[in-house]
């Protein structure tokens, strides 16, 4: 992966977009549910028993989550490949750009019913998490300097291992430790998308044979880990953060496969409003179940409902986080030093 030539601004990543809707799509999913293809089996034969619980286990919200974090840290320190960040605007444009939607999806879910519990006891939790990778980049980075990534993300892996086994190893859901702690459970995730910044640069872009085959391995090991949360004593604090290596290893083959590829102009679109789509889609769900009366079967209902997510996450992407992004841009710009004045000549 290259810097476009005669800038230094890094390129854009190819299909990036995409894999957020994808990721979004799995939360609401996972939320709201699956499309009902088995809407009305009976669980009385062995067969039956195990196609209702294959698909059960098949759409992993928090998994799609630990896709995020290590996106998110993939789509921080790529800039900073090419050139050094100025803090104040960097920290200007990512509260600004993550923090007014974030207060304005509140409002909205407090507005149609939802009260608002605290950020690390809701779907909010990453955002909190995400608030603190921010904010912790500046110093991460001077370490990166001094260490490189893989002993950070390695005393990463150590350190919420370590937490997970004296706070409270036998927790099942990911955001279990508070606002306190959970950002040391899913830092090494984050930090690992830091990590696959620097591995996918000077990658060669190249279409991989086996890349369904990737898809379809992230895609179980999420399927593996939801089982194992709902029926055994193994929980996703465990479970998630060694998913995380596996999700690493597959966007290192993901990227450069989608940079030769042609990526559905319609999946980069959806992926604009992901943000969106993960903050406001139990708010949509809430004025759906109050006001929706019609009963007109599984298919026609459940598409309604995704139809209503979508479209109110979109109108919220429009009327709130599109203005944000513009808002981050304009004031970071201004914070940004003014290049100093020629000498005058002789």
């Amino acid at each position: 992966m290259s810097e476009g030539r005669g800038t230094t601004e890094p390129a854009r990543i190819a299909g990036l977009d995409t894999l957020r809707f994808v990721a979004a799509a799995m939360v609401v999913l996972s939320h709201l549910g699956p499309p009902p293809l088995l809407a009305g089996l009976e669980r009385t034969h062995r067969v039956s028993w195990f196609l209702s619980a294959s698909y059960g286990v098949a759409w992993n919200g928090p998994a799609a989550v630990i896709v995020f974090f290590v996106i998110s840290g993939l789509c921080i320190h790529w800039p900073t490949l090419t050139r050094r960040p100025y803090w104040p605007e960097y920290f200007a444009r990512r509260y600004v750009r993550i923090g007014i939607p974030l207060l304005a999806s509140i409002a909205l879910s407090s507005a149609v019913g939802i009260p608002y519990v605290g950020l690390s006891e809701s779907i909010l939790w990453s955002l909190q998490c995400e608030l603190v990778y921010y904010t912790l980049y500046p110093i991460l980075l001077a370490l990166r300097d001094r260490f490189g990534w893989r002993p950070l993300v390695a005393a990463s892996f150590a350190l919420a291992t370590a937490v997970i086994v004296l706070v409270d190893p036998r927790a099942l859901p990911y955001p279990a430790y508070g606002w306190a702690l959970q950002w040391v459970i899913g830092l090494p995730c984050w930090l690992l998308g830091c990590l696959l910044a620097e591995r996918i640069r000077e990658r060669p872009a190249r279409p991989h044979p086996r890349i369904w085959a990737w898809r379809l391995a992230v895609w179980l090991a999420s399927a593996v880990a939801l089982a194992l949360r709902f029926h055994s004593p193994i929980g996703y604090p465990w479970t998630l953060n060694a998913f995380s290596l596996l999700v690493y290893a597959w966007l290192l083959v993901e990227i450069p496969h989608l940079a030769t590829v042609r990526v559905p102009r319609f999946s980069e679109r959806l992926g604009l409003f992901s943000y969106s789509l993960y903050l406001v889609h139990l708010a949509a769900w809430e004025v759906f179940k109050k006001y929706y009366r019609l009963k007109l079967g599984y298919f026609v209902d459940w598409s309604l409902l995704m139809a209503l997510s979508l479209g109110v996450s979109y109108l919220f992407f429009l009327i709130c986080e599109d203005p944000s992004q513009k808002l981050a841009r304009r004031l970071a710009k201004s914070l940004r030093p003014k290049p100093a004045a020629p000498l005058p000549t002789a």
